[in-house]
């Protein structure tokens, strides 16, 4: 898995990348995503983790969790 960026720099996640990790279907997701269902939040490393970020995401009853570098490489995951 890899974030890409878009125009202004901002990471950006596949919704079909999540699907086998918090098995929602992409359209779904999508529509979640619309009606604000779905909550992100990207955290910037500090001391021994600069240059990586962690990903977390929100849906209903599902939590997923990334570490990527900083190419945006998914290093290690978690669903909680």
């Amino acid at each position: 898995m890899r974030l890409e960026r878009n125009e202004r720099g901002d990471w950006m996640l596949d919704p079909t990348q999540l699907h086998s990790r918090l098995m929602i279907n992409p359209g779904l997701m999508r529509q979640k995503m619309r009606l604000g269902l779905v909550t992100s939040r990207i955290e910037k490393g500090v001391d021994a983790d600069i240059g990586r970020s962690r990903v977390t995401i929100k849906v209903a009853n599902s939590n997923w969790e990334g570490i990527f570098d900083e190419d945006g490489y998914l290093i290690n995951e978690r669903i909680m």
